[in-house]
C-alpha cells in the first residue's frame, strides 16, 4: 500500500511548485504546478519565435502579427508550449527535490489552458538508498586448482604444432587431420557433379568448412567420394536454413607429426627467451598457476558478493532493470516482439544481480573511502608500461584516447574494495 507521505517543495521564485508523494517501494509521484505568469511568458516567447520563422502570404517573413499567429497556429502553439513547459518543469523539479530517477517518468493528468497555470503529475522510480548493515563475518573458501601434467602437455603440444610435419595416412579423416578435398553441387537425382569440383585444403575442426561438410569428410578415406545432404544457413537474417546436395571427394588425409622437444626447438619457439625444455615447462607451469589463482580469486569475489547480497537484502526499481536490459539487448529493426520479450525475461535475473553487485561495491567504496588517488593511478600506469615495454606517458595517452582511464581507476577501486572485504571475513585456502 502506498505511503501517503507528501513532501512539498515551494519553488515559486522560478514559477514552479512541487509536491512529492511517496508510493510503494521506490515509486514517487510528483505533482508539479507551473505558475500562470511563467506559462504566459513561455507562450509569448514561443509565439514570437513562430512569428519570425513562418511565412504567410501577405506578410513579410518575421513580420507576422501576434494575433494572426494565434488565429492560424493557436492549437499548435499550445501543444509546443505545453510540451516544453512539462519538460523544463520536470527537470527543475527533480533538481530541486534532489531525487535521482532510475528511469524515465510517466506524465499524466495534464491540465493546461492559455493564461492559466499548468499542472501535471509525473510518476517516477528513484534510485534505491543502500545501507550495508553487514559486510563481513563470512566464512568462505578459495579453491585453487592444481597445475596438472595434462595441462602442461596440451600447451607444449600447441607449441610443437607450429613446427610439426604432416604425414599422409591411409584411413578415414578425423578431427585435427589436414585434408585435401574436392566439393561441387549436385543436381536433383544426380550422384556426379556436372561441373569440375573445386579443391580445398584445410584442417578438420578449424571451422573453415560447414559442420555437415566436415561430418561428411570424416566418413571418407583417401580416394573415396560420395553424395551428401548439407545444411546451409539462410541468406537473410531470419531466413531458415537450406538443404543442398553436394559431391564430396577426399584426395588425401594427413595427420600431424609433432617434433621432439629439444633445446634447439625451445630456443626457436621462444625466440631465445628459454634455453631448455625444463625452462619452458617451468614458465608454462608458472603461467598456469597464475591463471588458476586468478580464476580462484574471481570465484571468491563472486562468493563474497553473493554473501553480501544475501546479508543486505534490497529491491531494485523495475525501471532500473529495464534500462540495464535496454543496453544489453539492442534489438534490430523488425525483431520478433515475443522473442525479445522472452530474452528480456531470461536475462532479467542476471541484470538484477549485476546491478546489485555494482551498487554494493559503489556504496562500500564511498563509505570506506576507497577511491583511487592520482598516485595509485600513476603507479598502475607504470606497471602497464613496464609489461608492454612502453613509457608511462604513452600508456596514459592511449588510455585517454580509448576512453579507458576511468575504467582503470575503477578497477583499482574495485581491487581495494575486495581486499577490504576479504579482511572482514574468514577465507580458507584450499587446493
Amino acid at each position: 500500500m502506498a505511503d501517503d507521505t507528501i513532501e512539498t517543495n515551494d519553488t515559486m521564485d522560478t514559477g514552479i511548485d512541487v509536491a512529492v508523494e511517496v508510493g510503494d517501494g521506490w515509486s514517487r509521484r510528483l505533482t508539479i504546478t507551473v505558475a500562470p505568469e511563467r506559462v504566459a511568458r513561455a507562450r509569448a516567447k514561443e509565439r514570437k519565435r513562430l512569428s519570425k520563422s513562418i511565412r504567410l502570404k501577405g506578410f513579410r517573413k518575421g513580420r507576422v502579427p501576434g494575433d494572426v499567429v494565434e488565429q492560424r497556429f493557436g492549437t499548435e502553439l499550445d501543444q509546443i508550449v505545453q510540451e516544453r513547459l512539462i519538460e523544463d518543469a520536470y527537470r527543475e523539479a527533480i533538481d530541486s527535490t534532489e531525487l535521482q530517477p532510475a528511469g524515465a517518468a510517466s506524465v499524466s493528468n495534464v491540465q493546461y489552458a492559455p493564461g492559466e497555470r499548468l499542472t501535471f503529475q509525473a510518476e517516477v522510480e528513484i534510485m534505491p538508498t543502500l545501507e550495508l548493515s553487514r559486510i563481513g563475518g563470512f566464512r568462505l573458501k578459495r579453491e585453487t586448482a592444481p597445475v596438472t601434467d595434462e595441462e602442461v602437455r596440451q600447451i607444449l603440444d600447441r607449441v610443437l604444432s607450429d613446427f610439426a610435419d604432416w604425414r599422409e595416412v591411409e584411413r578415414k579423416a578425423a578431427q585435427g587431420d589436414l585434408v585435401a578435398v574436392r566439393v561441387a553441387p549436385l543436381a536433383e537425382g544426380e550422384d556426379q557433379p556436372a561441373e569440375e569440383a573445386k579443391p580445398y585444403r584445410f584442417v578438420l575442426g578449424s571451422g573453415q568448412a560447414l559442420p555437415d561438410v566436415e561430418k561428411a569428410i570424416t566418413t571418407l578415406g583417401s580416394g573415396e567420394s560420395g553424395a551428401f545432404l548439407v545444411e546451409f544457413p539462410g541468406e537473410g537474417e531470419d531466413a531458415a536454413p537450406e538443404a543442398r546436395r553436394l559431391f564430396v571427394a577426399v584426395d588425401a588425409v594427413e595427420e600431424q607429426v609433432l617434433p621432439e622437444l629439444d633445446d634447439d626447438l625451445v630456443k626457436r619457439a621462444t625466440g631465445g627467451a628459454q634455453e631448455t625444455a625444463e625452462d619452458l615447462e617451468q614458465v608454462i607451469r608458472a603461467d598456469l598457476a597464475r591463471h588458476h589463482a586468478e580464476e580462484a580469486e574471481g570465484k571468491l569475489r563472486g562468493a563474497i558478493l553473493e554473501a553480501l547480497i544475501d546479508a543486505n537484502s534490497f529491491t531494485l526499481p523495475g525501471s532500473l532493470i529495464d534500462r540495464y536490459l535496454d543496453g544489453m539487448l539492442r534489438a534490430p529493426e523488425g525483431a520478433d516482439p515475443a522473442e525479445l520479450r522472452q530474452a528480456r525475461e531470461s536475462l532479467a535475473p542476471h541484470a538484477e544481480r549485476q546491478i546489485k553487485e555494482e551498487m554494493i561495491l559503489d556504496r562500500l567504496i564511498e563509505r570506506e573511502g576507497l577511491r583511487a588517488g592520482d598516485e595509485e593511478v600513476d603507479a598502475r600506469i607504470e606497471e602497464l608500461a613496464e609489461r608492454s615495454s612502453s613509457t608511462a606517458s604513452a600508456v596514459r595517452r592511449q588510455l585517454i584516447k580509448e576512453g579507458q582511464l576511468e575504467s582503470l581507476k575503477r578497477s583499482i577501486e574495485v581491487d581495494r574494495a575486495f581486499e577490504y572485504l576479504k579482511s572482514q571475513s574468514e577465507i580458507e585456502d584450499a587446493s
